[in-house]
């Protein structure tokens, strides 16, 4: 938050032309976002490409500013971090345990469409007025869900305040599910999922997933598919929103411009045990799913591709795990930004490709490896060996004389311009409420980050990095690589599917036959 540490303006704009076509800005967790294909899945002839990025300076001190706590009657626990400097007041509410990894058995899509109906409707506000009214006094409202809880975000000016609580209190606690207005976002989300379904990059990410988690919920898209949103009605939205939303299991947030008394206050006024009174929640945790024994490799036969999709993965750690930290800056080295290891390599050096990079997603249960890039068919083999083969040869946990000083530099550098706003602020205390972190996890981020050593590095890849054990999807026109990737990995385990035969929910991932 501003003149809460001493990083000068001049640093963040080194800093943000350092991260310009890295997705780093959304969170320093979040996944890097992966260049637009022209159609070639190659860089053309004649395009020089830049060896290597400008050395991150170093991390300036900085101090996560402190947040007061205080649990409500029905269990509600808030947390206030005060800065009368900020010129915005957000006020962020998670619901743990009402994510998509909750979704009812075989019918996923249910809590991102109960979270985003939050905002369609009350039983005295119609979607429209509830649009006008944040619209009028210039402020942001947002819902929905991610896999481990609903959130709600509201950002106003200070004066706008208890108008942000009284909508937020309504959305949360009266609303509608209309019917009509349930109908239209289930078409939206079939129209959608039918683009989705038809983009190989879609099919690969997901089919990944599914396969790394197996049966597990993690391995099934928070959107749905189309065979549960098909099936889905109102009823499984308000039956989800019953036993899920519960004050007992709600973390609440403020940040900016509010004293920790009024904050309190307003907290207690609108959704408090007289708004919401508590009650009883159980929510079985889903099995941890068992990880990936040997090579699997998938195709997906897309006949008309004139590219291939290529993702590399396996179960990773959850987010409270200690070596999430040590583990992040591993993969920064490997394929956390532009100038990691896995994209010098294949779109560099080789010119394979405009983006490749790899990820560590942690969530509150489980979590996973996954490694993607894309290129042109007969480069097919190519690229994904070279993937694998990098990926066993960051297992022997080598370092070159400047990767681990630019990982530890680049990731406690961003932390500051990553926790810079109101929101930020809150999605960062929250985060530490709701995965069981360290008290002091942003207090000591940097320390943490910055002191991870060459060793440590070496046992996280020796750890995290086995190349034995591993999913490979490969989606394109696989009669053109099909046996010579089969001659690549001769241990390997081999599956076929037809693109337009996905099916997410079967448990041989087939469409019956109709």
């Amino acid at each position: 938050m501003r003149n809460h540490h001493n990083l000068s303006r001049r640093t963040i704009g080194v800093f943000l032309l350092c991260t310009l076509w890295l997705a780093a800005c959304s969170g320093p967790e979040a996944p890097p976002t992966e260049a637009p294909s022209t159609g070639s899945g190659i860089v053309p002839q004649g395009i020089s490409l830049a060896s290597k990025m400008p050395p991150a300076a170093s991390a300036k001190p900085f101090s996560f500013p402190k947040a007061a706590a205080k649990a409500l009657d029905n269990g509600l626990q808030v947390f206030v971090v005060s800065d009368p400097e900020q010129p915005l007041v957000t006020a962020r509410l998670v619901i743990a345990g009402a994510g998509s990894v909750n979704d009812p058995r075989g019918l996923p899509g249910v809590a991102n469409m109960t979270a985003d109906l939050l905002t369609q409707g009350t039983a005295s506000r119609s979607a429209q007025q509830i649009a006008e009214a944040i619209d009028f006094v210039g402020g942001v409202l947002s819902a929905g869900a991610d896999n481990d809880g609903a959130f709600i975000t509201l950002s106003v000016v200070k004066k706008d305040f208890p108008l942000a609580m009284d909508l937020l209190s309504d959305i949360l606690l009266h609303p509608a599910f209309n019917g009509e207005e349930v109908e239209r976002r289930r078409q939206q989300a079939l129209s959608n999922l039918e683009v989705q379904y038809s983009d190989p990059d879609y099919v690969a990410t997901v089919l990944l997933e599914r396969l790394v988690y197996g049966q597990h919920p993690y391995g099934l898209p928070g959107s749905g598919t189309p065979d549960s949103i098909r099936k889905l009605g109102r009823g499984d939205l308000v039956s989800f929103w019953e036993s899920r939303f519960v004050p007992g299991r709600a973390l609440l947030a403020f940040a900016g411009d509010v004293t920790p008394e009024n904050a309190y206050a307003a907290a207690n006024q609108y959704l408090g045990k007289t708004a919401w009174p508590a009650r009883p929640s159980r929510i079985d945790a889903p099995p941890v799913p068992e990880p990936t024994r040997g090579m699997r490799i998938v195709f997906v036969d897309k006949p008309d591709a004139n590219q291939s999709q290529i993702r590399v993965g396996r179960l990773g750690i959850p987010r409270n795990n200690p070596d999430y930290l040590p583990l992040y800056v591993t993969n920064r080295i490997f394929g956390g930004g532009f100038n990691s290891r896995l994209s010098t390599e294949v779109r560099q050096k080789k010119g394979l490709t405009y983006g490749a990079y790899s990820n560590f997603n942690s969530y509150l249960l489980a979590g996973n490896f996954s490694a993607s890039t894309f290129t042109r068919t007969e480069a097919t083999v190519e690229a994904a060996k070279l993937m694998v083969d990098l990926i066993a040869g960051m297992s022997s946990g080598e370092l070159g004389p400047s990767e681990l000083d630019f990982a530890r530099d680049y990731i406690a550098g961003v932390f500051p311009i990553q926790s810079e706003t109101s929101e930020q602020v809150a999605s960062r205390v929250l985060a530490v409420a709701q995965y069981q972190l360290p008290a002091d996890y942003n207090d000591t981020y940097q320390q943490k980050v910055l002191a991870v050593s060459p060793a440590k590095v070496r046992e996280m890849a020796g750890r995290y990095f086995d190349s034995s054990n591993l999913v490979v999807v490969l989606v394109g026109n696989v009669k053109e690589f099909r046996d010579s990737i089969r001659k690549e990995f001769p241990k390997a385990g081999f599956e076929d599917l037809a693109f337009g035969n996905v099916n997410l929910l079967a448990p041989d991932l087939r469409s019956p036959a109709k």
